[in-house]
């Protein structure tokens, strides 16, 4: 359940505190107050979210029933918060910055909110799919369908679009292009050492001729040191022995590398630069975007080659495909029918409850092949006891249509907490009785919260909050037994209006 919702700053709600119980939380207020305001700070923790104002701020305290291990959530109380700066929207759990994935998996677990108007989705087919495909268990034949449906667009794209011929040509073109690049076996780091060679190589004459008088230069020297010998005394000895092996040992340094010039190919080096400069121009211009061009031709290769072997095969794919897809929209379509069986008996109990005489019931057709099936189905309905069912489109007041969607919603209950933004509007009389009597039984095994401006649900209410509004401020206050009375008897339009209705009930005794 929900225990708490803080809100620090929403609109003109500012460091409100809103403390909510099990059973039913009904929420009044004068028209204006901005009672959906506080449904839309619990929206902003939900996929919905009609944010009004670019700074927003609210913590909410909820009790969770079970572990979120994936998340590493245990049960128990835990602080949800939301902030908008600079138009995004931020969310932390127990102070930890979370991702909004993160909080709404756990929340809408827990949470259902059920808008105001929302009664108007019974007449959106996509939506009565929708419910018929979760009361029916669908998703994952479904799941599986579509996916299968896919592959059957593909293929008949493939078929409407393309030709055998044009695309094996350019399969041909492609694997020369590939072919030739991978025969090469290129390489930017090979290509750059080849690069330092050949300037090398180019500067190799040069080079030895240098290398060959500096050799013979030092040999020359270490023959002179050598002579020294004789013209010093013993104790300079150790530094000519000294200056002789660093002259020798630069010698053979000089000499190996040499031996390293002279092993350098120059044709070689030039032959293999060549095939760079090829390939460069035709698929390049750098190195670089010819092995990217490597792989991206290999992928399209890859393709092409599927869909050559689709063509191949194209008619007798297409006419697997499509059977396997009738085999599965038929099953789809028998397991919506048995929900619409189950949801209609469901409803109708609810219907009489909510004193709506009424036969409702699900209208199939069967439609060309799209990604949901093959169903086409909408709600009729009739308020004659026979005869004829027609498109509640055609025929349902919004009143009708509110009754028909809360008895929807009380058959597919399936959440802990719900949440119901004025679902009384085109209700009064007898009915709101009625409806009062339905939320008051449905908070015995959930939480639910209800804006209201009937005053027949607000009686029934475990807990009576009012929404209060003084200029640019706003205030939820928690209503006592006198402030319910008070609240109620302005619901009901003043001490005047009562009176009024008192004086008509003894006018009509005596």
């Amino acid at each position: 359940m929900i225990e708490l919702i803080h809100i620090n700053e929403y609109v003109y709600l500012k460091n409100v505190d809103i403390y909510l119980s099990e059973g039913l939380n009904v929420i009044t207020g004068e028209t204006g107050t901005g009672k959906s305001l506080i449904l839309d700070v619990i929206g902003s923790f939900l996929d919905y979210q009609n944010i009004r104002s670019e700074t927003f701020s609210a913590d909410m305290v909820v009790n969770l029933r079970i572990d979120f291990n994936e998340l590493g959530i245990k049960k128990g109380q835990h602080v949800f918060s939301v902030e908008r700066k600079n138009r995004r929207l931020f969310y932390k759990i127990d102070g930890r910055l979370v991702n909004r994935e993160q909080v709404q998996n756990i929340l809408s677990s827990l949470i259902t909110i059920h808008k105001q108007n929302s009664h108007m989705k019974l007449l959106d087919r996509d939506f009565i799919l929708e419910i018929l495909d979760e009361v029916a268990g669908n998703s994952k034949i479904l799941e599986n369908y579509q996916k299968l449906y896919d592959e059957y667009q593909q293929v008949v794209r493939i078929i409407a679009t393309t030709d055998k011929a044009t695309e094996s040509k350019k399969l041909e073109e492609l694997k020369e292009r590939v072919d030739e690049i991978v025969n090469a076996n290129l390489s930017e780091d090979e290509e750059q050492e080849l690069e330092e060679k050949y300037k090398r190589a180019l500067n190799m004459q040069t080079l030895v001729q240098n290398y060959s008088i500096a050799s013979q230069q030092l040999e020359e020297i270490e023959y002179a040191l050598r002579r020294v010998y004789s013209l010093i005394e013993d104790k300079y000895h150790d530094l000519l022995d000294s200056a002789i092996e660093s002259i020798a040992e630069l010698n053979n340094r000089i000499g190996k590398e040499l031996a390293k010039i002279e092993d350098i190919n120059l044709e070689e080096v030039e032959n293999r630069l060549w095939v760079y400069k090829k390939l460069r121009r035709k698929y390049g211009p750098t190195t670089e975007d010819v092995l990217t061009n490597l792989k991206k031709w290999s992928e399209e290769i890859r393709i092409i080659e599927k869909t050559v072997e689709i063509l191949e095969n194209a008619e007798k794919e297409r006419q697997r495909l499509e059977n396997e897809l009738r085999d599965l929209a038929l099953q789809i379509s028998e397991k919506r029918k048995g929900a619409a069986r189950k949801i209609i008996k469901a409803i109708s109990e609810h219907l009489k409850d909510l004193n709506m005489n009424a036969r409702i019931d699900f209208s199939f057709y069967e439609k060309t092949m799209t990604r949901n099936g093959i169903d086409e189905v909408e709600l009729v309905g009739s308020t004659l006891s026979d005869g004829p069912l027609y498109p509640l489109r055609k025929i349902a007041s919004g009143g009708e249509l509110s009754r028909l969607m809360l008895a929807l919603e009380l058959s597919m209950v399936s959440t802990d907490v719900l949440v119901y933004d004025e679902i009384d509007a085109g209700i009064g009389g007898v009915t709101a009785v009625k409806l009062a009597q339905k939320l008051s039984e449905l908070s015995k095994k959930h939480q639910v919260i209800v804006v209201t401006h009937l005053p027949q649900v607000a009686l029934k209410a475990s807990k009576h909050l009012s929404l209060r509004r003084m200029g640019d401020t706003g205030q939820v206050v928690e209503l006592d037994e006198k402030g319910r009375m008070e609240e109620i008897e302005r619901m009901l339009g003043g001490k005047e209006v009562i009176e009024i209705i008192g004086d008509l009930s003894n006018d009509k005794e005596k």
